[in-house]
């Protein structure tokens, strides 16, 4: 029987003060607000079931250096993406980057290219030291953001990809980049969307649906704990990423669901390599979320 965690009965979103019980995920029972659509799960997976979960094995990809080198160029080119929103929000050069949990750092290298002063927390000291080689120093730091040495005012654009639905807090983390953004600092948010065609295609069997996901947000229970969290200027859209044929095929081989796990490793035993490798710019599973913290911007 897996260990449990924390029982919450307010949404920590919009703060109604009744959640559902929606469904179960494995164990856990997975609650949701009917006021703003925020789902969780309540009570949460102790630490010592997160840790077996978050293994070497965790990251797909890693069975070699050919898949590990193509695994790096896709997403290299998601994280052009992700940094041609940063420079265009930021709009300034020189300007300071902290990315969390920032996996073997290819958002950062991009970043650093175009002129970003870049900083990075990850919380795997393996895919850290990858990181720091790829960026020619110790620019990566190992841990959670609650370890990192706190300075205010110190970013000028943090970013947080697939980070928040795994911490125990959401609002302790977004209070905490606040404070770390300086006035008129960027934040850039990337988190699966209960929103996403394929949660409205998959219903219940939704591959984000996974117990190491302890939050699961709408759009407006995002914009709803940004703005308690005192952040402006939000803007909430789908998100979008550059994924092969060959990884969505090895994600559902992973992450099981039924019928289209065995339809889609059928097609990829039939589709050539060069065409399964193919990077293919698609509609994602997640939202992004841009937002500023207030006040006059720093002079470049």
């Amino acid at each position: 029987m897996h260990s449990l965690r924390q029982t919450t009965s307010r949404c920590p979103a919009c703060e109604r003060p009744t959640l559902l019980r929606r469904s179960a995920l494995g164990s856990y029972a997975l609650r949701a607000c009917p006021e703003c659509g925020l789902e969780l799960l309540d009570p949460q997976p102790e630490d010592s079931v997160l840790a077996e979960i978050y293994n070497h094995d965790y990251f797909l990809g890693e069975d070699g250096a050919e898949s590990s080198a193509r695994r790096s160029k896709m997403k290299s080119a998601t994280a052009a993406l992700y940094v041609d929103t940063l420079a265009r929000l930021v709009g300034q050069e020189n300007a300071d980057l902290l990315e969390i949990g920032c996996g073997h750092g290819e958002v950062l290298l991009e970043a650093q290219r175009r002129g970003f002063r870049v900083s990075g927390i990850e919380i795997s000291a393996p895919a850290a030291a990858i990181a720091n080689r790829s960026l020619g120093g110790p620019v990566v730091t190992v841990g959670a953001i609650q370890t990192l040495p706190f300075v205010e005012d110190r970013f000028d654009a943090v970013l947080a990809a697939d980070v928040i639905e795994h911490v125990r807090d959401p609002e302790d983390l977004l209070l905490r980049i606040r404070e770390m953004l300086s006035a008129g600092g960027v934040l850039l948010l990337i988190t699966p969307s209960l929103n996403s065609w394929t949660r409205r295609l998959l219903g219940r069997r939704w591959m984000e649906y996974k117990v190491e996901h302890l939050y699961y947000f709408s759009a407006l229970s995002m914009r709803l704990l940004l703005e308690r969290c005192g952040f402006e200027e939000i803007r909430i859209r789908p998100s979008r990423k550059v994924l092969t044929i060959d990884y969505i095929a090895r994600h559902f081989s992973r992450f099981r669901v039924p019928i289209l796990s065995p339809v889609i490793g059928l097609a990829r035993r039939v589709i050539p390599g060069p065409i399964a490798h193919r990077h293919l710019l698609m509609p994602a599973s997640g939202l992004m979320a841009t937002a500023r913290r207030g006040g006059a911007r720093r002079p470049q």
